[in-house]
Protein backbone atom coordinates (compact mmCIF):
# COMPACT_ATOMS: atom_id res chain seq x y z
CA UNK A 1 0.00 0.00 0.00
CA UNK A 2 1.31 3.44 -0.85
CA UNK A 3 1.43 6.97 0.97
CA UNK A 4 -1.60 7.73 -1.17
CA UNK A 5 -3.91 4.99 -0.91
CA UNK A 6 -2.79 4.78 2.99
CA UNK A 7 -3.85 7.84 3.74
CA UNK A 8 -7.04 7.79 1.72
CA UNK A 9 -7.76 4.85 3.63
CA UNK A 10 -7.12 6.63 6.92
CA UNK A 11 -9.29 9.88 5.99
CA UNK A 12 -12.09 7.29 5.05
CA UNK A 13 -12.02 6.09 8.43
CA UNK A 14 -11.64 9.45 10.38
CA UNK A 15 -14.68 10.54 8.60
CA UNK A 16 -17.17 7.33 9.24
CA UNK A 17 -15.80 7.90 13.07
CA UNK A 18 -16.40 11.49 13.07
CA UNK A 19 -20.04 11.14 11.28
CA UNK A 20 -20.97 7.91 14.14
CA UNK A 21 -20.24 10.38 17.08
CA UNK A 22 -21.96 13.17 16.12
CA UNK A 23 -24.81 10.53 15.68
CA UNK A 24 -24.23 9.22 19.14
CA UNK A 25 -24.51 12.72 20.19
CA UNK A 26 -26.96 13.67 17.78
CA UNK A 27 -29.98 11.20 19.28
CA UNK A 28 -29.23 12.54 22.84
CA UNK A 29 -29.57 15.89 21.67
CA UNK A 30 -32.29 16.09 20.08
CA UNK A 31 -34.25 14.70 22.71
CA UNK A 32 -32.89 16.70 25.29
CA UNK A 33 -33.99 20.19 23.34
CA UNK A 34 -37.37 18.70 22.46
CA UNK A 35 -38.29 18.14 26.35
CA UNK A 36 -36.49 21.18 27.50
CA UNK A 37 -38.47 23.32 24.63
CA UNK A 38 -41.94 21.13 25.37
CA UNK A 39 -41.32 22.34 29.09
CA UNK A 40 -40.72 25.95 28.19
CA UNK A 41 -44.01 25.74 26.02
CA UNK A 42 -45.97 24.63 28.97
CA UNK A 43 -45.01 27.42 30.88
CA UNK A 44 -44.83 29.98 28.28
CA UNK A 45 -47.78 29.31 26.30
CA UNK A 46 -49.47 27.27 29.10
CA UNK A 47 -52.35 30.17 30.02
CA UNK A 48 -52.81 30.75 26.62
CA UNK A 49 -53.35 27.44 25.66
CA UNK A 50 -56.35 27.21 27.74
CA UNK A 51 -58.28 30.06 25.89
CA UNK A 52 -59.59 27.39 23.92
CA UNK A 53 -61.56 25.73 26.28
CA UNK A 54 -62.43 29.01 28.44
CA UNK A 55 -63.33 31.53 25.91
CA UNK A 56 -66.90 29.43 25.40
CA UNK A 57 -68.21 29.98 28.88
CA UNK A 58 -71.02 32.58 29.06
CA UNK A 59 -68.69 33.89 31.79
CA UNK A 60 -65.54 34.67 29.90
CA UNK A 61 -64.14 37.79 30.83
CA UNK A 62 -63.04 38.80 27.73
CA UNK A 63 -66.43 38.31 25.77
CA UNK A 64 -65.42 40.73 22.77
CA UNK A 65 -62.49 38.11 22.35
CA UNK A 66 -63.78 35.38 21.90
CA UNK A 67 -63.22 34.03 18.19
CA UNK A 68 -59.43 35.54 18.61
CA UNK A 69 -59.02 33.72 21.62
CA UNK A 70 -60.27 30.84 20.55
CA UNK A 71 -57.82 30.94 17.56
CA UNK A 72 -54.81 31.44 19.35
CA UNK A 73 -55.68 28.79 22.50
CA UNK A 74 -55.92 26.02 19.46
CA UNK A 75 -53.39 27.38 17.10
CA UNK A 76 -51.35 27.33 20.00
CA UNK A 77 -51.80 23.44 21.92
CA UNK A 78 -51.60 22.32 17.62
CA UNK A 79 -47.99 23.51 17.99
CA UNK A 80 -47.22 22.39 21.36
CA UNK A 81 -48.67 19.41 20.62
CA UNK A 82 -46.82 18.85 17.08
CA UNK A 83 -43.30 19.21 19.29
CA UNK A 84 -44.15 16.99 22.00
CA UNK A 85 -45.00 13.83 20.02
CA UNK A 86 -41.98 14.20 18.30
CA UNK A 87 -40.28 12.81 21.72
CA UNK A 88 -42.15 9.41 21.17
CA UNK A 89 -41.07 7.44 17.62
CA UNK A 90 -40.11 10.83 15.90
CA UNK A 91 -39.32 9.22 12.79
CA UNK A 92 -43.00 8.47 12.37
CA UNK A 93 -44.03 11.85 13.21
CA UNK A 94 -42.33 13.53 9.96
CA UNK A 95 -46.03 15.15 9.49
CA UNK A 96 -46.49 16.67 12.89
CA UNK A 97 -43.13 18.47 12.97
CA UNK A 98 -43.80 19.87 9.61
CA UNK A 99 -46.81 21.50 11.13
CA UNK A 100 -45.08 22.93 13.75
CA UNK A 101 -42.25 24.46 11.41
CA UNK A 102 -44.97 25.93 8.86
CA UNK A 103 -46.71 27.71 11.39
CA UNK A 104 -42.97 29.21 12.72
CA UNK A 105 -42.27 30.04 9.56
CA UNK A 106 -45.32 31.76 8.53
CA UNK A 107 -45.60 33.51 11.91
CA UNK A 108 -42.14 34.80 11.70
CA UNK A 109 -42.31 36.05 7.94
CA UNK A 110 -45.54 37.46 8.43
CA UNK A 111 -44.67 39.47 11.28
CA UNK A 112 -41.52 40.82 9.75
CA UNK A 113 -44.21 42.07 6.91
CA UNK A 114 -47.07 43.17 9.01
CA UNK A 115 -45.28 44.92 12.24
CA UNK A 116 -41.28 44.78 11.49
CA UNK A 117 -38.52 42.76 11.57
CA UNK A 118 -38.59 44.09 16.09
CA UNK A 119 -41.57 42.87 16.27
CA UNK A 120 -40.54 39.43 14.62
CA UNK A 121 -37.30 39.27 16.68
CA UNK A 122 -39.68 38.71 19.72
CA UNK A 123 -40.57 34.95 17.87
CA UNK A 124 -37.35 33.78 18.13
CA UNK A 125 -37.54 32.63 21.06
CA UNK A 126 -40.27 30.14 19.65
CA UNK A 127 -38.18 29.69 16.02
CA UNK A 128 -34.90 28.84 17.32
CA UNK A 129 -35.71 25.77 19.31
CA UNK A 130 -37.14 24.20 16.76
CA UNK A 131 -34.35 25.16 13.99
CA UNK A 132 -32.48 22.85 16.29
CA UNK A 133 -35.09 20.15 17.09
CA UNK A 134 -35.17 20.37 12.73
CA UNK A 135 -31.69 19.78 12.41
CA UNK A 136 -31.21 17.26 15.48
CA UNK A 137 -34.00 15.15 14.11
CA UNK A 138 -33.97 11.42 13.38
CA UNK A 139 -35.47 11.79 10.04
CA UNK A 140 -34.86 15.44 9.01
CA UNK A 141 -34.30 14.35 5.46
CA UNK A 142 -37.64 13.32 4.99
CA UNK A 143 -39.10 16.72 6.58
CA UNK A 144 -38.31 18.77 3.40
CA UNK A 145 -41.81 18.34 1.22
CA UNK A 146 -41.72 15.80 -1.12
CA UNK A 147 -44.25 15.68 -3.90
CA UNK A 148 -43.57 11.85 -4.47
CA UNK A 149 -46.66 10.37 -2.69
CA UNK A 150 -49.18 13.74 -3.57
CA UNK A 151 -52.42 13.15 -4.00
CA UNK A 152 -54.31 15.02 -6.39
CA UNK A 153 -58.04 14.92 -4.93
CA UNK A 154 -56.25 15.72 -1.62
CA UNK A 155 -54.41 18.55 -2.87
CA UNK A 156 -57.47 20.23 -5.33
CA UNK A 157 -59.40 19.96 -2.02
CA UNK A 158 -56.70 21.60 0.06
CA UNK A 159 -55.98 24.15 -2.64
CA UNK A 160 -59.59 25.40 -2.24
CA UNK A 161 -59.50 25.74 1.25
CA UNK A 162 -56.08 27.56 1.01
CA UNK A 163 -57.09 30.24 -0.86
CA UNK A 164 -60.24 30.89 0.59
CA UNK A 165 -57.88 30.85 4.61
CA UNK A 166 -55.32 32.97 2.18
CA UNK A 167 -58.13 35.56 1.28
CA UNK A 168 -59.53 36.08 4.66
CA UNK A 169 -55.99 36.45 5.66
CA UNK A 170 -55.28 39.39 3.56
CA UNK A 171 -58.12 41.15 5.10
CA UNK A 172 -57.03 40.20 8.40
CA UNK A 173 -53.74 42.06 7.32
CA UNK A 174 -55.45 45.05 6.40
CA UNK A 175 -57.40 44.98 9.25
CA UNK A 176 -54.16 45.13 11.44
CA UNK A 177 -52.62 47.79 9.18
CA UNK A 178 -55.40 50.25 9.32
CA UNK A 179 -57.69 49.79 12.25
CA UNK A 180 -56.72 50.82 15.85
CA UNK A 181 -59.26 49.24 18.48
CA UNK A 182 -58.46 46.26 20.93
CA UNK A 183 -57.91 43.64 18.70
CA UNK A 184 -55.01 45.67 16.75
CA UNK A 185 -53.06 46.78 20.00
CA UNK A 186 -53.40 43.00 21.33
CA UNK A 187 -51.96 41.59 17.80
CA UNK A 188 -55.10 39.85 17.06
CA UNK A 189 -55.32 40.70 13.43
CA UNK A 190 -51.74 39.79 13.44
CA UNK A 191 -52.36 36.40 14.79
CA UNK A 192 -55.05 35.44 12.84
CA UNK A 193 -53.08 36.66 9.45
CA UNK A 194 -50.49 33.85 10.40
CA UNK A 195 -52.85 31.49 11.56
CA UNK A 196 -54.73 31.56 8.64
CA UNK A 197 -52.10 31.23 6.43
CA UNK A 198 -50.67 28.07 8.37
CA UNK A 199 -54.06 26.16 8.18
CA UNK A 200 -53.69 26.49 4.36
CA UNK A 201 -49.82 25.20 4.77
CA UNK A 202 -51.25 22.49 6.73
CA UNK A 203 -53.59 21.15 4.02
CA UNK A 204 -51.36 21.52 1.14
CA UNK A 205 -48.24 19.35 2.90
CA UNK A 206 -50.90 16.75 3.59
CA UNK A 207 -51.82 16.16 0.92
CA UNK A 208 -48.11 15.72 -0.24
CA UNK A 209 -48.71 12.92 2.41
CA UNK A 210 -45.32 12.81 3.67
CA UNK A 211 -44.78 10.29 7.03
CA UNK A 212 -47.56 10.90 9.87
CA UNK A 213 -49.13 13.23 7.53
CA UNK A 214 -52.97 12.72 8.90
CA UNK A 215 -51.38 15.12 11.85
CA UNK A 216 -51.60 17.78 9.17
CA UNK A 217 -54.70 16.95 7.89
CA UNK A 218 -56.61 16.64 11.30
CA UNK A 219 -54.56 19.77 12.29
CA UNK A 220 -56.01 21.71 9.32
CA UNK A 221 -59.62 20.38 9.89
CA UNK A 222 -59.36 21.04 13.37
CA UNK A 223 -58.40 25.01 13.24
CA UNK A 224 -60.75 25.34 10.34
CA UNK A 225 -63.70 23.67 12.11
CA UNK A 226 -62.63 25.98 15.35
CA UNK A 227 -63.03 29.34 13.28
CA UNK A 228 -66.57 28.22 11.74
CA UNK A 229 -68.10 27.29 14.89
CA UNK A 230 -66.51 30.14 16.81
CA UNK A 231 -67.76 32.61 14.35
CA UNK A 232 -71.25 30.61 14.48
CA UNK A 233 -71.29 31.21 18.24
CA UNK A 234 -70.34 34.37 18.44
CA UNK A 235 -71.02 36.53 15.53
CA UNK A 236 -70.95 40.45 15.20
CA UNK A 237 -68.69 42.97 14.30
CA UNK A 238 -66.97 43.37 17.94
CA UNK A 239 -65.16 39.91 17.57
CA UNK A 240 -62.94 41.61 14.90
CA UNK A 241 -63.01 38.37 12.81
CA UNK A 242 -66.04 36.44 13.01
CA UNK A 243 -67.09 35.29 9.71
CA UNK A 244 -70.48 35.52 8.60
CA UNK A 245 -73.13 32.71 8.46
CA UNK A 246 -72.56 31.43 5.19
CA UNK A 247 -68.57 31.99 5.27
CA UNK A 248 -68.80 29.44 8.73
CA UNK A 249 -71.27 27.18 7.07
CA UNK A 250 -68.88 26.93 4.17
CA UNK A 251 -65.56 26.43 6.46
CA UNK A 252 -67.12 23.94 8.33
CA UNK A 253 -68.15 21.62 5.57
CA UNK A 254 -64.68 22.28 3.97
CA UNK A 255 -63.11 21.34 7.31
CA UNK A 256 -65.71 17.89 7.37
CA UNK A 257 -64.41 17.06 3.57
CA UNK A 258 -61.54 17.47 4.01
CA UNK A 259 -60.40 14.86 6.93
CA UNK A 260 -63.31 12.93 5.10
CA UNK A 261 -61.45 12.68 2.39
CA UNK A 262 -57.64 12.08 3.92
CA UNK A 263 -59.51 8.70 6.28
CA UNK A 264 -60.67 7.96 2.61
CA UNK A 265 -57.43 8.38 0.71
CA UNK A 266 -55.25 6.60 4.34
CA UNK A 267 -57.30 3.92 4.00
CA UNK A 268 -57.42 2.92 0.34
CA UNK A 269 -53.58 3.81 0.01
CA UNK A 270 -51.93 0.52 -0.98
CA UNK A 271 -48.37 2.36 -0.71
CA UNK A 272 -46.29 2.66 2.21
CA UNK A 273 -44.64 5.72 3.07
CA UNK A 274 -40.63 5.79 2.69
CA UNK A 275 -39.76 6.36 6.55
CA UNK A 276 -36.56 6.00 7.93
CA UNK A 277 -36.84 2.68 9.67
CA UNK A 278 -36.84 2.29 13.48
CA UNK A 279 -33.51 1.81 14.37
CA UNK A 280 -33.11 5.77 13.43
CA UNK A 281 -35.11 6.13 16.78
Amino acid sequence: MNLRSSTTTVGRRLSRSAEHGAGRIRKPAFYAVTAAFVAFLLLAIGESMTMVGNAWFADYGFPAHRVHHLMIGGMLTIFAATIAIQLYRPAKRVGALQAAIAFVIAAFTLTVVASGVAAAGELLVFAVPVALITLLHPARAALVPSLERLDLRLFALAAVGALGFWVVAAGEYVSHTTLLNEHTVFGHYEFMLFALVSIGLFALLAAARPVGWRALAYAAAAMALLYGAGSLAFPGLEQGSSLDLIASLAVIAWALAFIGLAEYVDRTDSTAPSAESDAAE
